[in-house]
């Protein structure tokens, strides 16, 4: 019976996380939300060239005598603001998200592919799966995605067929045990009265 409480709870979790994510908004509304502070973001970047500006056009520096005459397009002139450092910022963090979602879809997919199978099946899956993602032992996700990919059997026809046989053996035995209740026992017989008997 120590398995009953740990089940029991095990429950009362899940349905905890389902009610949580009934109450998350949707997915369009997150990718609406990340895109605006994603532009945000990038506003921030490209407006903190340095404080306040005077309105007159800044003066142009003499070149260097070791310069080259040309420079290229994405090299800023002093006191303007580095488009190139804005531009590589949003990559950057737009490829550290797509790195992490990347990242959680394929750690979920072993329990994606076992989703329409049995819940056992799905339940050692889904801890497979946990354990990896916790302990970083990544034999636990390839346990996890074999499994998955295994196509487990019905056992359940035999556990029909021998509650089946259970019942039936049970019914046999009360009735057994009703006709020796109701019937006197019959005494044995004695070897005169099978002497009797005509072959």
């Amino acid at each position: 019976m120590q398995g009953a409480p740990t089940r029991i709870s095990g429950l009362a979790l899940s349905e905890k996380i389902e009610s949580i994510a009934k109450r998350l908004p949707s997915r369009r509304f997150q990718i609406v939300a990340g895109a605006a502070l994603l532009g945000i973001l990038l506003a921030i970047v490209l407006n903190s060239g340095g404080g306040s500006h005077p309105a007159a056009e800044p003066v142009p520096q003499p070149r260097h005598p070791a310069a080259v005459d040309h420079i290229p397009g994405f090299i800023a002139s002093p006191g303007s603001p580095d488009i190139l450092l804005g531009v590589m910022a949003v990559v950057l963090a737009g490829a550290v998200l797509a790195t992490g979602v990347l990242f959680f879809w394929l750690h979920s997919l072993p329990e994606r592919l076992v989703h329409k199978s049995t819940k056992l099946h799905l339940d050692i899956v889904a801890v497979l799966a946990l354990l990896s993602l916790f302990t970083h032992i990544h034999l636990f996700w390839v346990a996890a995605l074999l499994i998955a990919l295994v196509k487990v059997p019905d056992f359940s026809f035999l556990s029909r067929h021998l509650q089946s046989m259970t019942t039936s053996l049970g019914r046999i035995a009360d009735a057994q045990a009703k006709e020796s209740e109701r019937s006197p026992t019959i005494p044995a017989a004695s070897a005169s009265d099978d002497e009797r008997k005509p072959c």
